[in-house]
């Protein structure tokens, strides 16, 4: 039966330190997830959320490949009684991860983790990863990332946004060998970019730096400017943003500092005339955030972090900024009309404009990119042994209803999900073992027909 569960993240890897083999648990992340058991009796947790979103891990007490993800279950209802009876998943991710060892091994029992504390061991686990394909090589940057090669994978996902994934990607090698140059700093200013990304909702901006920071061999991690406050106010401040930078580079600050910072919503920042939000809560935030474009150095934890080599990269819809969905004529004063400060549009020396989704757009999203709802249920129905099909109907239905919503291919998930709800619950409960996706008619309503397990009963249709 499938349920909702909330855990850490792990993958597996074994080692030999020493003429000894270690079965080594590295902590990756806390999500959540649904977990299920598959066809071939398998338990299984599908990753709902974090960086890791989409993937398949096994249950812990389940045996695992080297190299797989392992996902440990927590306690739900003790997960929220520490967090003072608050459903706050973000707060109790940072909680969590704050309190959780890097490495674990398999303990006594079987099914849980006991953490690392052999300090040579976790040395020598520490130089590995650093020479391993998922974590950074600072130095060999230009050598271990192939830009061509990155570009062709994101093109997969990201539909219609050939020319903008292009200029980002470009934007950010240049920056990475700027910075790991041995220019003198006022070179490196002058040549390293701050990226502004905008265009309508659902077009991929985000997206676009999700793709990238799963293929990078450098820490880049994605912010909310919904989150900030101005320094001395409640929520989080530029200093937060540095030190889950850090994290994300592993601990290593020197590191960190050559990372990406994306700061997402960064259009929710504008002062708007005639607008009752605080002017502290905006503008307040925005003069802190030249201190960050303009290369500061920022104290927390006993340690210093410069951001002159730091790439900033600014993401939002700025809804209503122009007339319709072409944003590529937009010019600075359009940005310090919408509410954003002279000063801090000014530091952002590359601006890329999204292109507006088609309907044609929309459909080739829900047919070809690997993170089409329909391409994603077919591997999930594939695990559970089902037989998955749609036609051009549904389809097309499912591209008017998007239009509807004017929000690009971002509801195209939930308006599947909508849509075959009621039939997972049947698949679920092991009924059927063929779904196919179909315009709804007038009578039914629903947009499936499931036909049942039975070899006697193919013919006998929902």
């Amino acid at each position: 039966m499938a349920s909702l569960r909330m855990g850490y993240l792990f993958k597996k890897k074994y080692i030999t330190y020493q003429n000894k083999k270690y079965e080594i648990f590295e902590f990756m992340d806390y999500v959540s997830g649904i977990s299920f058991t598959n066809a071939n009796n398998n338990n299984i947790c599908n990753v709902l959320s974090g960086s890791n979103a989409g993937i398949y891990a096994s249950i812990m007490n389940e045996n695992a490949n080297e190299g797989e993800y392992v996902f440990l279950s927590d306690n739900i209802d003790r997960v929220i009684k520490d967090n003072e009876n608050r459903v706050d998943f973000i707060e109790i991710k940072k909680k969590k991860i704050a309190n959780t060892a890097k490495y674990y091994l398999r303990s006594d029992k079987g099914s849980g983790l006991t953490k690392l504390l052999n300090k040579d061991i976790i040395s020598y686990l520490q130089k590995e990863s650093k020479k391993g394909d998922s974590d950074y090589v600072e130095d060999e940057f230009e050598k271990t990332t192939d830009i061509s090669s990155m570009y062709i994978s994101i093109k997969k996902t990201i539909i219609s946004q050939d020319e903008q994934i292009m200029q980002i990607l470009t934007a950010l090698f240049k920056n990475q060998k700027v910075v790991n140059s041995n220019l003198d700093m006022d070179l490196i200013a002058k040549l390293k970019e701050n990226i502004l990304i905008y265009g309508s909702t659902g077009t991929g901006k985000t997206e676009i730096l999700k793709r990238i920071s799963k293929l990078y061999n450098i820490p880049i991690v994605i912010e909310d400017a919904t989150s900030l406050s101005e320094t001395g106010y409640e929520g989080r401040k530029i200093t937060n943003m540095l030190e889950d930078l850090c994290f994300a580079a592993n601990g290593d600050i020197e590191l960190a500092k050559k990372g990406i910072l994306v700061i997402d919503e960064f259009d929710k920042l504008a002062e708007k005339p005639g607008d009752n939000q605080s002017h502290v809560s905006r503008l307040g935030v925005q003069r802190s955030l030249l201190k960050l474009l303009d290369g500061t150095e920022f104290y927390f934890n006993n340690q210093k972090f410069d951001t002159s080599k730091l790439t900033i990269v600014g993401v939002g819809a700025f809804t209503g900024i122009t007339n319709g969905d072409d944003y590529k004529h937009l010019t600075t004063s359009d940005f310090i009309k919408y509410g954003i400060m002279r000063e801090l549009i000014g530091r952002f020396s590359k601006k890329i404009a999204m292109n507006p989704l088609t309907k044609e757009d929309i459909k080739k999203i829900l047919k070809e990119s690997n993170f089409s709802p329909l391409n994603t249920y077919k591997k999930f129905f594939e695990i559970l042994g089902v037989n998955f099909e749609f036609n051009d109907e549904f389809i097309e239905y499912i591209t008017e209803l998007s239009i509807a919503e004017q929000s690009g291919a971002r509801s195209l998930q939930a308006l599947v999900d909508n849509e075959i709800g009621s039939g997972l619950f049947r698949i679920f409960a092991g009924e059927y073992s063929n779904i196919s996706l179909v315009k709804p008619d007038n009578e039914t309503k629903k947009a499936y027909i499931l036909t049942k397990q039975k070899k006697t009963n193919k013919n006998n249709l929902e």
